[in-house]
C-alpha cells in the first residue's frame, strides 16, 4: 500500500487544504521534517485565515496582507492568534452564563475583542435550538455583538471632536446609525462602501461617456441614473416619511425601493459622486437637504476656464430626493424668504459640515421616537414605522434613539455648556437600559466628560446620576456583589409566595405579559436592585395623602415580584395583580430573545421558562 509520504509535494499540498488547521497543527506537522514545511506554508496558512475568518479587527491591516506576497506575512501565527481569540471568548461567554457576579466585566472582556470576537458570537447567536442555554447563550452573544458595533459607531464620531468643520467620512459617519440596529446582518459599513463603491463603477459602465462629461452634466447624470434605479426618494412621503429605516444610509441601500429621508437621498448622491471624482457635500437647507457639487479648481461647471484665480469655487444645487433636475440658486433664497429666513441665510446654502450632518440625523431619528410614543394604542402605523429589516421593533428603536444621544455627545463640542444637556440625558438611559456599554462609555465619554469638567469647573460638583464616574462605579459594584440568596425554607414563605421564576403571567389590571424574575416575601425591601416601578403601579401602591403616611409608619405585608418586560429588566409588580400564563402563544416574541437575560431556555410543554439565577433563587 501506498504511503502518503510517496505523493509528490504538489499533491501533499492539495490534500492539506482539506485537512482542518487544527488537525495540521497537532498531527500533520509532527510526521516528519518535510510534512512540516508543507504543512507551514504560508500560501496554506493564508487559506485558512481566509475561509476560517470572515470579520477581523481593522488592526490587522488584512487588506494590505491579503494583496502583499504570502511569504512576507506570518499567516500561520495570524491563525493562531484568531483561535486563541475565540478560545478566550468562548471561556468568558460561557463564564457569562455560569454566574451573574462579574457578568458585565466579562462581557466587557468579549467586547474589547472587537471584530476579532465576531465570527464566534455569530455562531452562539445561532446555536441549535437543542442547546440547554439556549435562550442565555443567544441573548448574551448578541448583547456582545451589538455592543461591538455600537463601540465602532462611536469611534467614527468621537473623531469629530475638535474637528467641527470636518467634509470627510459622510458615508461611514451617517452608516455608524446603521450598527446600533446591526444585529446578526451583514449590512455594516463595509457592506454600505462597497454597494457605494458598486454603483460608481456601474454608472461608469452604463454611460460610457460619463468622464467625458462637464461637471454640471455630469452632476444632472448621476442624480438621474439614481432616481430612475429608485435609490432615492420615497413612495408615499405622507405615510411613510417618519418611518425609522428611512433615516438608515444602509437601509436605503440595501432594502427593496430603496426609501430614504431627503438627508439620506441627498448623502447616497453626494457619496457616489465624491467615488466618480466630483466634490460634493450636503447642504443642510431649513425644509430637507440638497447636495451641492463644486466646479473643479480654475473652470466653470460647464468646463471653461475660469479666469479669475480669486473667485470662489462655482456650485450648483440639486435635490436627489425628489427633483431630475438643477435647483437654482435663486429658487433656494426664495424659499428661505417664504420661511422667514431673512438673516445669515446663506448660511443655509453653505457646504455643511459631516458632524451637522449626523446631528441633523440625529434629531430626525428622535423626532420619529417621539412620533412614536405620541400615538394612540394598536395604531396601525406604529408598527410600520418601527419595522427594520430584523429584530423586535420596540427595541430597534430604542437602540436608534440612544444612537441619536450617542451622535449629539460625540460630535458636539464638548467644550460647549450645551453639552451638559444630552450628556444628562443620555446618562440615565445609559445606566438603565445600556450597562454592557461601560467599556465604550470609559473609552470615549470619560476623556470628553473630563474636558468639559475643565471647561466648567462648577460641574465638579455632579454627582449620582448626573457623573460619569459615579455610574461606572455604580454598574461596577452592582456587577461585584455577591449574590443575595433567598430561600423558600419556611412553610410560611411557601405559602406566602405563591409563584417561581420563570413563569410568565398577564397583569391583572393593565394587561402586560410579564415573566417573573425575582420575589420577595414580605415587602419590597428583599426585592433584587435595581427594580422600578411604572407611574400608574406606583401611584396605586402609595394612594391618597393619608394612606403615603399611614405606609411608611407600617409597610404593608404583601408579596411582590419583579418580572421582565420588553423595555424594563426588572419591573415592581404585587402578588394579586399576577395572572398566570399557560398558553405559550400569548408571550411576545420579543420576550422570549430578552429572556435569555435570566433565563437558559424554554419549557413549552409548562409555559415556564427555565431559571439561570440559581444563585439568588436556589429553590426555584
Amino acid at each position: 500500500m501506498t504511503s502518503l509520504g510517496a505523493f509528490p509535494d504538489e499533491i501533499i499540498r492539495h490534500i492539506l487544504l482539506f485537512v482542518s488547521p487544527e488537525d495540521n497543527l497537532g498531527s500533520v506537522q509532527l510526521l516528519s521534517r518535510r510534512f512540516y514545511h508543507l504543512a507551514d506554508e504560508a500560501l496554506l496558512w493564508k487559506f485558512h485565515c481566509r475561509s476560517s475568518f470572515a470579520h477581523w479587527n481593522h488592526e490587522h491591516r488584512l487588506h494590505e496582507k491579503l494583496t502583499a506576497r504570502a511569504s512576507s506575512v506570518k499567516w500561520k501565527q495570524l491563525w493562531v492568534t484568531r483561535k486563541r481569540t475565540n478560545t478566550k471568548a468562548a471561556r468568558l461567554l460561557d463564564g457569562i452564563l455560569s454566574t451573574k457576579v462579574s457578568q458585565l466585566k466579562r462581557l466587557q472582556q468579549i467586547c474589547q475583542l472587537g471584530y476579532d470576537a465576531k465570527d464566534f458570537l455569530l455562531e452562539q447567536c445561532h446555536v441549535d435550538e437543542a442547546r440547554g442555554d439556549v435562550l442565555a447563550r443567544r441573548y448574551y452573544a448578541n448583547s456582545a455583538l451589538d455592543s461591538i458595533h455600537r463601540g465602532i459607531a462611536v469611534e467614527i464620531w468621537s473623531k469629530y471632536q475638535g474637528n467641527p468643520l470636518s467634509t470627510r467620512g459622510l458615508d461611514t459617519a451617517l452608516g455608524a446609525f446603521d450598527m446600533f440596529v446591526l444585529h446578526d446582518q451583514p449590512q455594516d459599513l463595509g457592506y454600505i462602501s462597497e454597494t457605494l463603491d458598486s454603483l460608481a463603477a456601474q454608472i461608469r459602465k452604463e454611460v460610457l461617456n460619463f468622464e467625458t462629461l462637464t461637471t454640471r452634466q455630469k452632476a444632472l447624470c448621476l442624480v438621474r441614473w439614481l432616481r430612475s434605479k429608485d435609490l432615492t426618494g420615497m413612495e408615499d412621503e405622507r405615510t411613510n416619511y417618519r418611518n425609522l429605516r428611512n433615516c438608515l444610509i444602509g437601509h436605503a441601500l440595501s432594502e427593496k425601493g430603496h426609501q430614504s429621508l431627503p438627508i439620506i437621498s441627498s448623502a447616497i448622491f453626494c457619496c457616489v459622486a465624491e467615488r466618480l471624482g466630483m466634490t460634493t457635500s450636503c447642504c443642510a437647507f431649513p425644509s430637507h437637504v440638497h447636495a451641492t457639487v463644486f466646479a473643479p479648481a480654475g473652470l466653470t461647471l460647464d468646463g471653461e476656464e475660469e479666469h479669475n484665480p480669486d473667485a470662489e469655487l462655482a456650485a450648483m444645487y440639486v435635490n436627489p430626493w425628489d427633483s431630475d433636475d438643477e435647483v437654482t440658486l435663486g429658487d433656494l433664497r426664495n424659499r428661505l424668504n417664504e420661511f422667514g429666513w431673512t438673516q445669515s441665510a446663506e448660511a443655509f446654502l453653505k457646504a455643511a459640515p459631516v458632524p451637522i450632518i449626523v446631528q441633523r440625523l440625529a434629531q430626525n431619528i428622535k423626532t420619529t421616537w417621539s412620533t412614536v410614543q405620541s400615538l394612540a394604542d394598536n395604531d396601525p402605523s406604529e408598527v410600520e414605522m418601527k419595522r427594520l429589516r430584523i429584530g423586535h421593533p420596540d427595541l430597534n428603536l430604542e437602540a436608534a434613539y440612544y444612537a441619536s444621544m450617542w451622535a449629539d455627545l460625540m460630535t458636539k463640542q464638548a467644550s460647549n455648556f450645551h453639552w451638559a444637556h444630552n450628556l444628562d440625558a443620555f446618562l440615565n438611559r445609559f445606566a438603565l437600559s445600556w450597562s454592557e456599554d461601560a467599556w465604550i462609555v470609559e473609552k470615549y465619554l470619560i476623556p470628553l466628560y473630563d474636558k468639559f469638567i475643565e471647561a466648567y469647573p462648577h460641574q465638579r460638583q455632579r454627582a449620582g446620576w448626573e457623573n460619569v464616574r459615579a455610574i461606572l462605579n455604580m454598574l461596577e459594584n452592582l456587577d461585584n456583589r455577591p449574590p443575595t440568596v433567598s430561600r423558600r425554607y419556611t412553610q410560611e414563605i411557601r405559602t406566602q409566595v405563591r409563584y417561581k421564576i420563570g413563569q410568565v403571567f398577564r397583569h391583572r389590571r393593565y394587561q402586560y405579559v410579564g415573566i417573573i424574575n425575582g420575589w420577595a416575601a414580605k415587602g419590597t425591601s428583599d426585592l433584587p436592585t435595581p427594580h422600578y416601578l411604572t407611574r400608574d403601579e406606583a401611584d396605586e401602591e402609595e394612594g391618597n395623602g393619608a394612606q403615603r403616611i399611614e405606609l411608611l409608619r407600617r409597610p404593608p405585608p404583601k408579596t411582590y415580584y419583579t418580572c421582565l418586560r420588553p423595555t424594563v429588566d426588572r419591573l415592581r409588580v404585587a402578588q394579586d395583580n399576577i395572572e398566570i400564563i399557560t398558553d405559550p402563544s400569548l408571550i411576545p416574541d420579543s420576550l422570549f430573545f430578552l429572556a435569555g437575560k435570566f433565563f437558559k431556555r424554554f419549557d413549552e410543554a409548562t409555559c415556564t421558562f427555565v431559571s439561570n439565577l440559581k444563585e439568588f433563587y436556589p429553590d426555584d
